[in-house]
């Protein structure tokens, strides 16, 4: 196993060493689409981004089979909860 440490170094450890811990994954929730877990956590960033909307939100909402978790400033989640997504493909005005 290998760890980056505060000086960016890199530490290796025989998996032996290692004291008693479980494998945890983490993955987008673009990625996430489609799956279900049985505790999902869902980490936001310190700062908003324009990336953070509402349906973002809710799929990585949505992914929680029992039991959710979140992890955020309560003002990054409500100015993503009001922010919507922008679809800028053209494909409306082709259609109209």
């Amino acid at each position: 196993m290998f760890f980056e440490l505060p000086d960016g170094s890199i530490k290796s450890v025989l998996p032996s060493r290692m004291p008693e811990h479980e494998t945890a994954y983490a993955m987008t929730i673009h990625k996430s689409q489609g799956s279900e877990f049985a505790h999902t956590f869902m980490i936001l960033p310190a700062d908003f981004s324009p990336l953070l909307t509402k349906e973002l939100i809710y799929t990585g909402i949505t992914r929680a089979k029992s039991r959710f978790t979140l992890v955020a400033d309560g003002k990054v989640v409500g100015k993503g909860i009001r922010h919507k997504t922008l679809r800028h493909s053209g494909l409306a005005l082709r259609l109209g």
